[in-house]
């Protein structure tokens, strides 16, 4: 008989999952239980209880596919004939919250899906139907493995137009892993160690042993300091001269040096009179000042001659009184002021 070889199958899958050890660790839950059959009023069969048997395959956290199957006897409401009813469905489950072993002990479920009910007389008449059914039910935790399984499910004849209701109660075992079964967390990493104190960690400095309050890149390695270097030279001259005297040779010299160690700037040299005289000669004499100390620079030091512009400023631009004769020797100059930003 047709509802023999289901059952027959249906046993053998279950023996076949409960004999593969727990683990294996697949995701799979058996579900065994006792049902109570409310049938259609049109049937004319006596409700009745009935064991079933189901297989869960878990998909992920909240979807499993299912095969149910359940099977018993009844008898027809005037006692005349016995029935054998049986049935197989292929059903979806939703279940709410996180998987088995998550922390929901309590965990609400939807059914659906579609299979046959199969009514067997002892008169000989066999009949099989194609039904869909709907279900709710919870599931109840007693341990991460082990629960206990409540369920509503219509069936609803798509040959007869007729709906039974089967009630459910069951236990579960679940096969794959729990929280219990899950490995233990790899130990803490170790505190990662800047041993310079430089705020980059050892395994990444590339610079270590930088010095306290050094400001550093994500390498570790110290940043670039911004520095200021400046001079500032005056030459002094005679009356109505333009020959450089020996004495601010040296002054020359060190303008010299920070050109060299700053070989990217030029120097302006301004050349300055006192008001003795014209102004348009003192115009003439302050720049002959200014290009005698550029010479001094070019050919005493070796300074491109391309750096250094020479430029005069006459009297128009005293730094004392020329109404003395010590103001008026003040503004007898050549001076130069430089300023460079960089780094090291």
């Amino acid at each position: 008989m047709k509802n023999r070889i289901l059952s027959l199958a249906a046993g053998a899958a279950l023996a076949s999952v409960l004999a593969a050890p727990a683990s294996a660790e697949v995701p799979v839950t058996i579900n065994l239980g006792g049902g109570y059959w409310n049938f259609d009023g049109d049937r004319n069969l006596d409700d009745d209880a009935t064991p079933w048997g189901s297989i869960e395959y878990a998909f992920d956290d909240n979807w499993a596919a299912e095969i149910f199957y359940a099977e018993d006897s009844t008898t027809t409401e005037d006692g005349q004939l016995d029935v054998d009813v049986a049935t197989w469905n292929l059903d979806m489950l939703y279940y709410g919250g996180s998987y088995i072993g998550g922390g929901n002990r309590v965990r609400p479920f939807l059914a659906f899906g579609a299979g046959e009910i199969d009514y067997e007389f002892d008169n000989g008449t066999d009949t099989v139907e194609t039904v869909v059914n709907a279900g709710a039910g919870l599931r109840y935790m007693i341990t991460p493995r082990f629960g206990a399984r409540f369920e509503a499910r219509m069936l609803h004849s798509l040959d007869e137009n007729e709906n039974d209701l089967l009630l459910l109660a069951g236990l579960n075992w679940y096969f794959g892993q729990v929280a219990e079964d899950a490995p233990p967390p790899p130990p803490p990493a170790p505190a990662p160690v800047d041993s310079d104190g430089d705020g980059v960690n050892d395994d990444r400095d590339q610079c270590p042993g930088t010095p306290p309050n050094t400001r550093v890149d994500a390498n570790g390695c110290p940043l670039p300091v911004e520095r200021v270097a400046s001079i500032k030279m005056k030459v002094n001259f005679d009356f109505d001269s333009s020959v450089v005297k020996e004495q601010y040779f040296n002054d020359i010299s060190e303008l010299a040096a920070f050109l060299k160690r700053f070989d990217d700037i030029d120097v302006e040299l301004e050349g300055h009179t006192d008001s003795t005289g014209p102004e348009s000669y003192n115009q003439k004499l302050s720049q002959r000042r200014a290009q005698a100390v550029k010479e001094v620079l070019v050919n005493q030091h070796g300074i491109a001659a391309s750096r250094i512009k020479p430029m005069g400023y006459g009297e128009s631009q005293p730094v004392a009184s020329n109404d003395t004769k010590d103001g008026r020797a003040q503004n007898r100059r050549t001076m130069a002021t430089l300023e460079v930003t960089y780094e090291e």
